[in-house]
């Protein structure tokens, strides 16, 4: 066959004994640090202004402590981080009801149906006095089930969640009805009113982690006995290299002093102090020009006060913002001011990010002396502490850092050090997954799984820590989405070691595939209208000892996921070019024989447990002979076979589609791999549309000859549930 594959030889030649041991001795100086997925539960994602949340995961994973997000709802914001995009894709959704939770509440239930009813009583018990709370808890209790029958089929042991109300409490079914443990942050603001259930949160929970030191000591003043030995204060935090490059790349400076605020219009922060402050300032003179960055429920407010107070001209609402754009403010203002208050209902804030990310750009701030935020903030030390319900003494301390530049330079300086010191995100993520680590079984990962993966060579990759996010146990393969970092930066591979004798053959074959596929397909093969690049993983490392194919994780999402006519008729135009790369010369008339012997092997194989099918045995093998008969004449082209072209093998990216899993490549018949992925497509709008990006003349005699073959290659597979094999069957039948 003279095709692509056949003309790239690109497998790695056998090692020689000098060479295989010098991989031995680098893996016995290199074995990295292995650990398995946490699950990080949060109220909603992504939020424009929970960037502690997505900031803490990202180096959590830097750090080598690989996160499987797990959203209560999904927030469907106008803006949204850039650095959230990626966790969206792979976010772990559930609705509040469906078939899947609705199944899983019955497992549940008859599982343990003492264990499902005294935990729905006692959350019921716990939560009626106040009905708010209540109702919101029946209506998470169903989807935390699921999560419960879910999370440990990906190999969760722990969930760590965000917030000590509704998020916690999903984490405390969780736990309540598996074998997952669980631990939670407080932030502040979830504690200082509403404490339903906090107790019972706190003695189930490993640990609890509390952002502040005066946060640890309320909670601690509160229940002194559940809290004993529980709580670990690590502070959230920022980057400072990232503000502080945005200050530095500073440009021109306005002629007007630039203030500036950062946070969400809500009853906990004083902005009718600030904009009254504001008014102060431009009466004594002060030319200055205010920005608050952010929204909530008193935007229209607000801007009433602005109105009133004749300063449209230099108090800005300026709306919620990404982060790069925060960072940019950051960097162009003169002064940060922070008018937290505590609200009539006692709400307020813990340690605001945005005073962090203004001391981390060396800025002078003016915040106020409540909750941690003296732990941030030193009184004429690191910025200025006032009493924020104070309009004067907001316009006293700003017209004080207008009037003496070196005193703002101090302590912009002083904020800076104060921020690398004890506010670095690097810092606290690697304090918390030692927290992880002390809690025992959190991490590990199973003794076989944890071998298979600290056996590779990883010092090719220049690896140190390694992070299992889920395994899958296949008849044909062992496959592990792992995530991989030197502590800098970090990736998401996929680890792929085939099973059998013949293991390292299929290896190899497999690596060069993927290697001459990406070399004829490439990113840089656009389509007609150059909107999307048609490709393969890049293969990053191929372990020839342990048999093991380590490729880099397909962007986009999965198209089982994304049942759409778009995402068919990119799957279909990935296939045609495919087979195009691949061709042969030959007639595969010669292989149209084999296939239907393997097809009546594989109809014995089905109908040994299948009385019905077995009646139906003589009808199928005619149908089988006439279409045979009916294709006989046509010159069938010979292509690579990608042999497991099914939905969930597809990604769908914005600009690249990515094909995976061609361990049962081989040469084959151009409609085979097009009946395989009809197969698992019911609508005929999506099957025209896979079709039309296929494109080309379809004989389809062929195609149902191919759909009976590969119908029956599945039955004979087995492990498949009986709604799917009566569809298969009906396929065979066709």
């Amino acid at each position: 066959m003279d095709h692509g594959i056949a003309r790239h030889t690109l497998a790695a030649p056998p090692m020689t004994k000098t060479a295989a041991k010098t991989e031995r001795d680098d893996r016995a100086t290199h074995e990295p640090s292995v650990r398995t997925a946490i699950a990080v539960l949060m109220m909603r994602f992504p939020r424009i202004d929970e960037t502690f949340i997505l900031r803490e995961i990202n180096e959590l994973e830097r750090s080598g402590q690989p996160v499987l997000v797990v959203p209560i709802l999904r927030d469907q914001q106008r803006i949204v981080h850039e650095e959230a995009k990626p966790w969206v894709k792979r976010a772990f959704y559930t609705p509040f009801l469906s078939a899947g939770i609705i199944r899983s509440n019955v497992v549940a239930f008859f599982r343990d149906p003492l264990r499902y009813l005294r935990l729905l009583s006692s959350l019921i018990g716990s939560t009626v006095i106040r009905p708010s709370t209540l109702l919101r808890t029946l209506a998470l209790f169903p989807k935390s089930v699921h999560l419960a029958v879910e999370l440990p089929k990906r190999g969760i042991k722990h969930v760590h969640a965000h917030f000590a109300t509704h998020a916690t409490t999903v984490a405390y079914i969780i736990s309540g009805l598996s074998d997952i443990t669980y631990s939670f942050t407080v932030h502040g603001p979830d504690v200082f009113v509403h404490r339903v259930m906090l107790r019972e949160k706190i003695e189930k929970a490993k640990f609890i982690r509390a952002i502040s030191t005066f946060n640890k000591a309320f909670l601690s003043g509160l229940y002194p006995v559940a809290t004993d030995g529980k709580i670990e204060v690590v502070h959230s935090g920022v980057n400072p290299d990232i503000y502080a490059d945005a200050a530095a790349a500073t440009g021109p400076h306005p002629a007007r002093t630039q203030l500036l605020s950062v946070a969400g219009l809500t009853p906990s922060r004083g902005f009718p102090f600030l904009i009254d402050a504001c008014a102060r300032l431009a009466k004594s003179g002060v030319d200055f020009e205010c920005n608050i960055v952010g929204d909530g429920p008193l935007r229209e407010v607000t801007e009433q006060w602005i109105a009133q107070h004749g300063l449209s001209d230099r108090v800005h609402l300026l709306g919620a913002r990404p982060q790069h754009e925060v960072a940019k403010l950051m960097g162009e203002t003169d002064i940060f001011i922070l008018p937290s208050i505590i609200a009539l209902d006692g709400q307020m804030d813990g340690i605001p990010i945005s005073l962090m990310e203004a001391m981390a750009a060396g800025k002078p701030v003016v915040a106020s002396s409540i909750s941690g935020i003296p732990e941030l903030v030193k009184h004429d030390v690191s910025g200025i502490l006032v009493d924020a319900a104070y309009a004067g003494r907001l316009a006293d301390a700003v017209r004080k850092l207008i009037d003496d530049p070196q005193y703002r330079e101090r302590l912009g300086r002083a904020g800076q050090l104060k921020v690398r010191r004890d506010f670095d995100i690097r810092q606290a993520a690697r304090t918390l997954v030692a927290l992880f680590d002390r809690q025992g079984q959190i991490n590990d990962v199973q003794p076989k799984t944890a071998d298979r993966v600290r056996s590779l060579n990883w010092s090719r990759l220049e690896t140190t820590l390694v992070g299992v996010r889920r395994v899958h146990e296949r008849p044909d393969a062992w496959v592990a989405e792992v995530a991989i970092s030197d502590g800098a930066n970090r990736r998401d591979v996929i680890v792929r070691r085939p099973r059998g004798e013949d293991a390292l053959e299929r290896a190899r074959a497999e690596f060069e595939v993927l290697s001459t596929l990406r070399q004829s397909m490439g990113p840089e093969n656009l389509d007609e209208t150059g909107g999307a690049a048609y490709t393969v993983p890049r293969l990053l490392m191929f372990d020839e000892p342990n048999a093991a194919l380590v490729v880099e994780r397909a962007d986009g999402r999965s198209m089982a996921g994304m049942m759409r006519a778009s995402a068919l008729f990119k799957a279909g135009r990935w296939l045609r070019i495919m087979q195009k790369q691949t061709r042969g010369d030959e007639d595969g008339r010669y292989a149209l024989t084999a296939i239907l012997l393997i097809a009546q092997r594989d109809l014995d194989l089905a109908i040994a447990g299948d009385a019905a099918l077995r009646r139906r045995r003589y009808k199928i093998l005619a149908r089988l002979q006439e279409l045979e008969a009916r294709v006989a004449d046509t010159k069938i082209p010979v292509v690579g076979q990608h042999g497991n072209f099914v939905p969930h093998n597809v990604f769908i990216g914005e600009r690249r589609i990515a094909v995976i899993d061609f361990g049962c490549y081989r040469e084959g018949l151009a409609l085979e791999d097009v009946a395989q992925m009809l197969l698992h497509v019911d609508r005929p709008q999506l099957r025209r549309a896979f079709l039309e990006g296929y494109g080309g003349p379809i004989d389809e005699d062929a195609l149902k000859l191919f759909t009976m073959t590969k119908a029956l290659e599945l039955l004979a597979r087995g492990g498949i549930d009986r709604q799917t094999r009566k569809k298969l069957v009906g396929k065979a039948l066709a």
